[in-house]
C-alpha cells in the first residue's frame, strides 16, 4: 500500500503540511502540481525529503496552463485560466474540449514536471479528472507514450471502509468506466481517500487499512492553511486535521511494516 499526499504545490502552506506528513508521519508519496507559480519551490522542497516518491498531479482545473493559452483555449475561460471541474466536465461531456488541446497540456505538464526533477512516472489528477471517460481516452495513450508506470484508480476496497458517500461511489463507477483505457498501465487495486472518509476516522481505523488485501492507495490532503489555499480550493479546514492524524505516532509502527508500492522503481 502506498500513502499519497495530493496537492503539493497548490499553495506554500499545503506543501509545508504535506511534507511534514512525510517527514513526521506515514506519507510515503506526494503528488505535485506543476502549473502554478509556487510549483518550482514545491518540487525543490519535495526533492529534499529522503525516500519520498514524487508523482505528477495533473491539474487542468486551477490556475493557468503550462502551454501557450491560445493553444489550449477549450480548457480555459476568457481570462486564460482553467474553468474548474463543473464547467470542464460539462465541456468534456458535450465534446467541446478539443482532444488535441487536452493532450498538449498533459504533455506540457509532464515535461514541466521532469524539468523540475519530478520523474512523473506515477500519475493522478486534481479532482480525479483523469477518470472521466472522455479525459481517460486522451490521457491513457499519453501515459503509455511517456512511460507512466502507475496511474491511480479509485475502486472501492475489498471490504467496507466507512460510509459509502456519493463521491466514493461516483469515483468507483468512473474507474470502472475508464478501466479499458488504462489497461496495461500499472495501478492500484483499491483506493481510500481520507477526505471522503465519513464519519472521520481515528488512528485505529486508518491502521486497519494495512491489513487489506491487494495493492491499495490511501490518498490524503494534509496541509497548513494560507489565504492562497482558500482562493484556489474548497478543501481548507480539514487539511490541518488530516495532517495531525497522519502524524499520529501510533500509526508509524504499523505503516513502517507495510510494503508500499514504488512506481518509480
Amino acid at each position: 500500500m502506498i500513502v499519497t499526499a495530493d496537492d503539493v504545490g497548490l499553495s506554500p502552506a499545503v506543501t509545508r503540511g504535506a511534507l511534514r506528513a512525510a517527514r513526521d508521519g506515514i506519507v510515503r508519496s506526494v503528488s505535485v502540481i506543476v502549473n502554478l507559480p509556487e510549483s518550482g519551490d514545491a518540487a525543490e522542497a519535495a526533492r529534499s525529503v529522503t525516500g519520498l516518491e514524487l508523482g505528477l498531479h495533473i491539474n487542468v482545473l486551477v490556475g493557468a496552463p503550462v502551454s501557450d493559452p491560445t493553444s489550449v483555449a477549450s480548457l480555459l475561460d476568457i481570462e486564460g485560466h482553467f474553468v474548474g471541474l463543473a464547467v470542464l466536465a460539462r465541456r468534456l461531456a458535450l465534446g467541446s474540449v478539443q482532444s488535441t488541446e487536452l493532450a498538449r497540456e498533459v504533455r506540457a505538464q509532464v515535461q514541466r514536471a521532469r524539468a523540475l526533477g519530478i520523474p512523473a512516472l506515477a500519475w493522478d489528477s486534481h479532482r480525479h479528472v483523469h477518470l472521466l471517460p472522455p479525459a481517460a481516452r486522451v490521457i491513457a495513450p499519453i501515459a503509455r507514450e511517456l512511460g507512466a508506470r502507475y496511474v491511480r484508480r479509485a475502486a472501492l476496497p475489498p471490504v467496507r471502509v466507512s460510509r459509502l458517500v456519493a463521491k466514493r461511489m461516483v469515483l468507483a463507477l468512473l474507474t470502472r468506466a475508464s478501466a479499458s483505457r488504462y489497461r496495461g498501465i500499472g495501478g492500484n487495486d483499491w483506493y481510500v481517500d481520507l477526505s471522503m472518509w465519513s464519519p472521520a476516522p481515528d488512528a485505529a481505523a486508518i491502521a486497519s487499512l494495512a491489513a487489506l488485501e491487494g495493492n491499495g492507495e490511501f490518498g490524503c490532503h494534509p496541509g497548513e492553511i494560507d489565504t492562497l489555499l482558500a482562493e484556489r480550493d474548497g478543501l481548507v479546514a480539514p487539511r490541518e486535521h488530516e495532517l495531525a492524524l497522519l502524524c499520529d505516532p501510533r500509526l508509524r509502527p504499523t505503516f513502517d511494516r507495510v510494503r508500499w508500492r514504488v512506481a518509480n522503481a
